[in-house]
């Protein structure tokens, strides 16, 4: 398997940052975060026009892990994966870990509990409409998580590759 481009999508609460950092760690890929994209070095927010940018630069990199939303920009992103992964975790556990993570930020929790509705369908197709040579994963616990750390290992990838 190439895991040199890694596409990581899902709800608010997933788990998306947590997988990216562990496998930038794991194979010495950069990290970009969507949500970077949206607020500019003063905290203002950007136009679409420009995070849509910024978010397609990264992605015609030759190595990247983007991790996030932003579906306008799914398929310049699945165009150039090698390795897409859904993060999906039941629904309770995303919002419990938002409203921690966020301090019962009303607006948040909200946003977490109605991904699925509201968003959860576009990353159903673009796991669909990834092509035949892009590695699709969906990760729905702990488990599967460790389970793809463990397989996306360099040796094992190396192995697999030769």
């Amino acid at each position: 398997m190439n895991a040199t481009r890694v596409m990581i999508i899902g709800g608010t609460g997933a788990g998306k940052s947590w997988l990216a950092l562990r496998l930038s760690k794991l194979l010495g890929l950069a990290v970009y975060c969507v949500d970077d994209a949206v607020h500019d070095e003063d905290g203002k927010l950007r136009t679409n026009a420009d995070i849509d940018r910024t978010v397609q630069s990264w992605a015609s990199k030759d190595q990247w892990i983007i991790e996030g939303g932003n579906s306008r920009t799914y398929l310049d992103r699945v165009s150039r994966a090698t390795v897409l992964v859904l993060m999906k975790p039941p629904r309770w556990l995303r919002v419990y870990r938002v409203a921690v993570r966020n301090k019962l930020n009303f607006s948040m929790v909200y946003w977490s509990w109605k991904y699925d509705e509201v968003f959860g369908i576009k990353d159903e197709k673009v796991v669909e409409a990834a092509g035949p040579g892009v590695a699709k994963y969906i990760v729905k616990n702990n488990k599967d998580a460790h389970e793809l750390l463990a397989l996306l290992t360099p040796e094992r990838c190396s192995r697999r590759c030769d």
